[in-house]
């Protein structure tokens, strides 16, 4: 056995989703076809409840309500992967320096991630947002 401990990356992401059912998708490089979920690691000592409003508003959205839906915890290529995941109610259009857009959660594109994201969002639009 080694001693070597694996890097764990705290990464925040949001489930935005507006009246009407649609959920907000950032794509972080234009070249690329693939949609992810808004979202980004977190520095030393940021806690993920102030994160999740931030990445709404860096997108031009205003929150309306944020709510915790769970935490996930899984191996990533360069190490390990501990998820924090919110879901936002927002309106109105995006417009912020990361170029997003609104999707019918039963015609999702495709992700960075294949599956997961979908998962993540199948799972998020199933509870109901207790925490305001």
């Amino acid at each position: 056995m080694t001693d070597r401990r694996p890097q764990i990356d705290l990464i925040c992401n949001v489930v935005i989703r507006r009246p009407g059912g649609q959920v907000l998708l950032a794509k972080y490089d234009a070249e690329d076809k693939r949609w992810w979920l808004p979202g980004r690691d977190l520095v030393p000592y940021e806690h993920p409840d102030e994160v999740a409003p931030k990445i709404v508003r860096d997108l031009g959205l205003a929150a309306k309500r944020v709510a915790f839906t769970e935490i996930e915890s899984f191996r990533g290529r360069t190490g390990w992967h501990v998820m924090f995941n919110y879901v936002v109610e927002a309106s109105g259009e995006p417009g912020g320096k990361i170029a997003s857009q609104w999707f019918a959660t039963d015609d999702l594109p495709q992700m960075a991630h294949g599956r997961w994201e979908k998962e993540v969002i199948r799972r998020a639009v199933a509870k109901p947002t207790a925490r305001a």
